[in-house]
């Protein structure tokens, strides 16, 4: 995208906050806005400058946190539903996956409550990218990119573990 500037970066924030679904940033957003504060960082001496770092802060951290909240609620419908999110940052990805892992934990917690039978789960780290796959009750998981952590289903993770796409945690 190259050089980001305070306006942009205020369309990019008043337009997220007018939709209700994550909107696809353009390019490499989040590196270009880290570009742009270290630029304006070095010249805060002027004070129209210090005002506009100090804007473009806090516009930044409010299109973070309304990210966050549409993150947590596409989690919530991505477990429910099955139907996958777009428009999200490598960042963002990884956070989705890890709340997702949280949501089918309690999930599960919840299904023992009710059943009375434990599914066993693993904790993983995943040593390479997974696409989606579906267990033995034809659930999704995954994608996971290498790095993630996910809790699966014992079946699926040994199969990831011997295959070297993954490793147990120990919790």
């Amino acid at each position: 995208m190259g050089m980001l500037t305070y306006e942009a970066i205020s369309r990019v924030v008043a337009q997220e906050r007018n939709t209700k679904t994550l909107t696809k940033l353009p390019g490499e957003f989040f590196e270009d806005a880290k570009l742009y504060i270290d630029s304006k960082s070095k010249v805060s001496g002027v004070k129209e400058d210090a005002w506009e770092l100090d804007n473009a802060k806090r516009l930044l951290q409010d299109l973070m946190e309304i990210r966050e909240r549409k993150i947590l609620t596409l989690a919530l419908y991505f477990v429910r539903s099955g139907v996958s999110p777009k428009d999200m940052s490598r960042e963002e990805i990884g956070f989705f996956n890890a709340v997702v892992a949280a949501l089918k934990d309690f999930q599960s917690s919840k299904k023992l409550m009710i059943d009375g039978r434990p599914e066993s789960r693993w904790l993983l780290a995943m040593l390479a990218d997974v696409p989606e796959f579906l267990d033995v009750k034809l659930r999704k998981y995954g994608p996971y990119r290498q790095g993630d952590i996910a809790t699966v289903p014992e079946e699926n993770a040994r199969v990831l573990v011997e295959g070297g796409k993954a490793k147990k945690m120990e919790v």
